[in-house]
């Protein structure tokens, strides 16, 4: 069943990279090794591997459904995702359209925890160990994921984003990321690969670490690459109420990919003083001057699923919830080719 949403939302548009799912290391306290995350590119889900597709809180239209990410005519369009549903955003009129389950053919489909979308508009998925190519159809129906290369690694993945040409190599690079906070690249080019750990986001302000919440994405601003990424404050538990948007620094990726090693941080700032005042933003994304935020359904569905926006001064706002997404948000992605002013 296609359910089109008309989120009631003002401004320029949205998202990129995330995989959320109900991964028992998000939900916990820690990452998955330990110190909990979960969901889209890291999140902390707890809905397992049914979340479904329904009416939001918000009033509905029409739409065509499953278009290229630019929307085949320089026009943006997003994708999001639920652990087993994929959805797109028109920016330029806030409706979000139910495009399909996705389905690999087997009757088992894992769970789909984060997705990416490269420079030539092909959409990328993971599942916790594995990544996918994803054929999306013109207009509703299934979308079928294709198995593009095994993780060959116990590392448990929630979060997916293409770097931008030239920055890791001389095309885009596939960067996945862990409960753990740690960033890692992936070689596509085999059917199996170990991926590279290039670190992680370092202490917290106030004592702990950071780990992925949520997700990362990168982009191009003024010719040089930029990457963001939701973080939480993590002790002997994780934060699952206020996530941090911070800048992913470039330059200690690029070091830790050419010297095989991990880098001691991959935090360049934190965007504000404090964090957004939202956790389990499992799902982000940009385009112009803000960033937008997909985030996973709380405790026991309190709050619901919501779409979360994010300024260059850090702080969040609701735009939107969807009561009816069971389960809440899993991830997000747009073109690598977006056009983003958060950080320039």
């Amino acid at each position: 069943m296609r359910i089109t949403i008309l989120a009631g939302l003002a401004g320029a548009a949205l998202i990129v990279a995330c995989g959320g799912t109900a991964n028992p290391g998000f939900a916990s306290s820690g990452s998955g090794s330990g110190s909990g995350g979960s969901g889209s590119g890291s999140g902390n889900g707890s809905s397992g591997g049914n979340s479904s597709g329904g009416s939001s809180s918000g009033s509905f239209g029409s739409s065509s459904g499953g278009a290229s990410s630019s929307g085949g005519n320089g026009a943006p369009l997003i994708y999001a995702h639920t652990d087993s549903e994929l959805y797109s955003m028109d920016p330029t009129s806030h409706q979000l359209s139910d495009i399909g389950p996705f389905t690999d053919g087997s009757g088992s489909t894992p769970v789909i925890t984060d997705l990416a979308v490269d420079g030539n508009d092909q959409v990328w998925v993971n599942s916790e160990t594995a990544i996918y190519k994803a054929t999306v159809p013109a207009g509703t129906g299934p979308v079928s994921i294709t198995l593009q290369t095994q993780l060959g690694t116990s590392t448990k993945f929630y979060a997916l984003g293409f770097t931008p040409a030239g920055v890791l190599g001389s095309g885009e690079s596939l960067i996945a990321g862990d409960s753990a906070g740690n960033l890692y690249y992936v070689d596509t080019s085999s059917a199996n690969t170990t991926p590279l750990n290039l670190g992680g986001f370092g202490a917290a302000p106030s004592g702990g670490k950071f780990e992925l919440s949520g997700d990362v994405m990168f982009y191009s601003a003024n010719g040089a690459a930029r990457g963001l990424a939701t973080v939480r404050a993590c002790k002997s538990s994780c934060s699952t109420t206020d996530d941090y948007l911070v800048e992913v620094d470039i330059a200690a990726l690029q070091l830790a990919f050419q010297s095989k090693s991990q880098a001691p941080s991959l935090l360049k700032q934190i965007l504000g003083s404090a964090g957004t005042g939202y956790g389990r933003l499992f799902g982000i994304g940009a385009w112009g001057s803000e960033v937008y935020a997909f985030s996973r359904e709380g405790s026991s569905g309190s709050p619901p699923a919501q779409l979360v926006q994010v300024g260059s001064g850090g702080s969040g706002s609701v735009l939107q919830s969807f009561g009816s997404i069971t389960g809440g948000w899993s991830g997000a992605g747009v073109t690598t080719k977006a056009t983003v002013t958060v950080v320039q």
